[in-house]
């Protein structure tokens, strides 16, 4: 019986040995960097994944080699690629913030997201929508009856369908804003330093749960009730801008992420979300610069 039992005592650790030798034998994934930008600056690293789990962009940024090659992608929609440089630091005022040169350089003016080049970064179709469409201005004009404007200026700026979590119904992303003073103060990328009442930038998800079509909030910004005054001593109320950066499957589990712009006066930043139906979005990854 004793010689039994040490036998498989032996033939227990030599399993063991073996299960061991093999898991350190196997390859471990190469990450998933997520960096975005508005281009003709570097594009900002916002994290990404690795081995199962979410890393920020200080715990990616040791793991990466030099100089990588990125895909392009708007909105869902492939483009050509680039070869970036190691993430470095962007100095003061944003020492924590880090960010990759790109080569070609992105041009300005538009949102774009880069994923490393032979990542199957959209496993489903993402449709861009013609934002002229009644339906859509008609619920975007009931939401912001909710929020507290009794006479909104209905302002679709951008419609996105696509399936973001593969049960075969479609969501639609809608980003919308009115700022009074866009174009004087403020452009597509910028916000006016402060709103006025009536003032707004959303971007929501429109899916359908139980055969009803439900309305949630991505983010989101509302204008003061009343104007600011600057004599009052009260501090100024910064207005919010928010729009789809892009939409991809940043970590290959078959749901898409939302990655979304924002930004304020003197400010900017990138995030990724990941949205289900029932549990609506959780931030996964952020990044900014802003003073």
């Amino acid at each position: 019986m004793r010689f039994l039992l040490e036998s498989a005592r032996r033939l227990l650790a030599g399993l063991l040995l073996g299960v061991t030798a093999l898991a350190q034998q196997a390859p471990v994934p190469a990450p998933v960097p997520v960096l975005a930008t508005t281009g003709g600056e570097p594009a900002y690293l916002l994290g990404g994944w690795q081995a199962g789990r979410w890393l920020t962009d200080a715990q990616l940024a040791p793991r990466l080699g030099g100089a990588a090659t990125y895909r392009t992608w708007t909105r869902g929609q492939a483009g050509g690629t680039v070869r970036g440089a190691r993430p470095r630091s962007l100095g003061e005022p944003c020492e924590k913030t880090l960010a990759s040169d790109l080569r070609p350089a992105a041009p300005r003016g538009a949102l774009r997201v880069y994923l490393p080049a032979g990542l199957r970064a959209v496993p489903r179709p993402v449709q861009v929508l013609p934002t002229d469409q009644p339906v859509y201005a008609e619920v975007l004009r009931a939401d912001l009856r909710r929020r507290g404007i009794a006479q909104p200026q209905v302002r679709v700026t951008g419609l996105t369908r696509v399936d973001l979590d593969g049960d075969g119904t479609q969501e639609v992303l809608i980003e919308a804003r009115y700022f009074q003073k866009e174009g004087l103060e403020g452009s597509a990328f910028s916000p006016p330093p402060t709103g006025q009442p009536g003032d707004y930038s959303l971007l929501l998800v429109r899916s359908v749960r139980g055969g009803q079509a439900v309305l949630s909030t991505l983010a989101g910004y509302v204008g003061p009730r009343q104007p600011w005054d600057s004599g009052s001593g009260e501090p100024m109320p910064l207005a919010n801008l928010y729009r789809l950066a892009g939409v991809a499957d940043l970590n290959g589990d078959g749901r898409m992420e939302i990655v979304t712009y924002g930004a304020y006066y003197e400010g900017q930043s990138f995030a990724v979300y990941e949205w289900t139906p029932a549990g609506g979005a959780k931030l996964r990854l952020e990044t900014g610069c802003g003073v």
